[in-house]
């Protein structure tokens, strides 16, 4: 076929004419999809430099940052891809080609992909979303598909958490449905302390609140990761012979354990020290 164009003697009238009508058209094509491209970038590049600052210039962390690239990359390939795909549909329209049977053609893969490939896709779309949203992320401890434990990565597919067991689960992300994040922001600590009711219980609360008060006290091991407290709010219950008194604070991120801990240590010494009769 393209020989015969190339010896009919109208050759080269059907050349000018094609290339001042279709070829111009493909040209425009070409650079019009070049020039999309170079915006696209550009865009992105500016966005990224944007999503580093946050609030009143303070720096975002690296896993938002991370995220914040890996949501780039996606949104960014996926107008790359449908840029190629529309270019190269417009071109192989000017060349004369029927690109109505591709088009059909490309329907009927894609709905049998689609089909096929279900599970992945919803993977794909719930990793898009917990990246988007910053449900949770790297070093969070959350709760999600029946498995509770510390983020290790957030994949677009999967998301890795590794249980106090030190085992390492895979959960899909198309299978969360609730997550539980047990560090998002700050973590709380709720202590109760047992004593008998025959004491004097505004002593006790005296006694418990100042012992209590000294692990965000300067100098102490946990007092930087205390954000507000340790307060106590009185009596939580009685039973029996045993009064119950509560005692709250606020932690930095997976911190409240160790909080929990230096706390339980001083009111028990501070108790000690006074002869307060811990309850059964």
């Amino acid at each position: 076929m393209i020989v015969n164009q190339l010896l009919n003697t109208n050759f080269p009238d059907r050349l000018y004419n094609w290339s001042t009508s279709s070829g111009l058209r493909i040209i425009a094509i070409v650079l019009a999809a070049i020039v999309f491209y170079y915006i696209i970038r550009t865009l992105f590049r500016r966005l990224l430099k944007v999503a580093r600052r946050v609030g009143e210039g303070e720096l975002v962390t690296r896993e938002q940052e991370m995220r914040a690239r890996t949501l780039a990359g996606i949104i960014r390939g996926l107008l790359i891809a449908v840029i190629v795909v529309v270019v190269l549909l417009m071109v192989l329209h000017e060349l004369g080609y029927d690109v109505g049977p591709l088009l059909a053609g490309a329907g009927i893969a894609g709905l049998a992909v689609g089909l096929g490939a279900q599970t992945l896709v919803k993977d794909m779309i719930g990793g898009f979303f917990v990246l988007l949203e910053g449900q949770f992320n790297v070093g969070d401890v959350v709760e999600i598909g029946g498995v509770k434990g510390k983020v290790e990565a957030i994949k677009l597919r999967t998301t890795l958490v590794r249980d106090d067991e030190g085992v390492l689960n895979v959960v899909p992300n198309g299978e969360l449905r609730v997550v539980s994040n047990l560090t998002k922001g700050w973590s709380k600590v709720n202590l109760d302390f047992d004593f008998d009711i025959q004491e004097d219980v505004d002593k006790v609360i005296g006694i418990i609140r100042t012992a209590a008060r000294q692990a965000a006290q300067d100098g102490s091991p946990v007092g930087v990761y205390i954000l507000e407290g340790p307060d106590v709010l009185g009596v939580e219950s009685l039973k029996g012979k045993t009064v119950s008194i509560r005692v709250i604070a606020r932690t930095e991120p997976y911190r409240d354990a160790e909080v929990a801990r230096e706390i339980r240590r001083l009111v028990a010494k501070s108790l000690a020290e006074n002869h307060v009769s811990m309850g059964d």
